[in-house]
């Protein structure tokens, strides 16, 4: 199992579900599953991005009196269900991941969204991104977050979405050191396309992007399976492009 930096190397895990299940990565429901895929289910998967973007764009106008016109970028973009319906509302949306099976999956819907596997450089509108960064280990998490604020342009929009604490019921047994010792020998590195879920300190989100310029910030809480986590909304205010 390739790792990074000594970390393991989640998107090599995010490479190999595009290749095998690139709709159940996005949403891990067994209607999703390659092997019981219908075109109802798949359409069902497309119309719940829809959803989301029409809540996120209404969310924009109640907090900040305004919504994203111009360019987007959809971080994480998997096949698509996000990066469409924000193409119908944009000038021009660009869906990034780095799982070329799920580009092209997206591209297969033959929409107005482009979909690329470098991050490009901007500046953006509106940069958005679900169920993604809780997939990515924090320290690089962190790091990617200000890419993205930094591609952001000066007025422009940002729903970033990270995962912050989780149900007890989820959390690892309590062990001496003893015990993690004898693990580590006995325990093997989940397979490749393992779906791993990571915890943001959320302070250190919010000093990452009040750096990068947005200083007015709301949060919406997200609940997926006992992984709780938040959006952020900002706007950025300031700051160099």
């Amino acid at each position: 199992m390739a790792v990074r930096g000594g970390e393991r190397d989640t998107d090599a895990d995010w490479r190999e579900l595009g290749a095998t299940q690139p709709y159940w990565g996005v949403l891990s429901h067994p209607d999703y599953r390659t092997e019981n895929l219908t075109e109802d289910a798949l359409e069902a998967f497309y119309a719940s991005g829809e959803t989301y973007v029409a809540d996120v764009l209404a969310r924009f106008r109640r907090h900040f009196g305004a919504r994203p016109k111009g360019s987007a970028l959809d971080f994480g973009c998997g096949a698509g269900r996000l990066t469409e319906p924000m193409a119908a509302r944009m000038t021009q949306a660009t869906g990034y991941d780095i799982a070329p099976g799920m580009l092209a999956e997206a591209r297969k819907r033959c929409g107005r969204a482009l979909y690329v596997g470098e991050l490009p450089d901007g500046p953006f509108d509106w940069i958005n991104s679900f169920i993604v960064l809780q997939h990515i280990p924090p320290a690089r998490g962190l790091t990617l977050i200000a890419a993205l604020a930094q591609r952001l342009a000066l007025g422009g929009f940002a729903s970033l979405h990270v995962t912050i604490w989780r149900e007890a019921r989820l959390q690892p047994p309590p062990a001496s050191r003893l015990r993690k010792v004898a693990r580590a020998f006995r325990d093997v590195d989940p397979p490749l396309g393992a779906i791993t879920m990571y915890d943001y300190d959320l302070s250190a989100v919010v000093k990452v992007l009040n750096q990068a310029g947005l200083a007015d910030l709301h949060l919406v809480a997200t609940d997926h399976g006992g992984h709780h986590g938040v959006i952020v909304l900002g706007r950025r205010n300031w700051g160099r492009t």
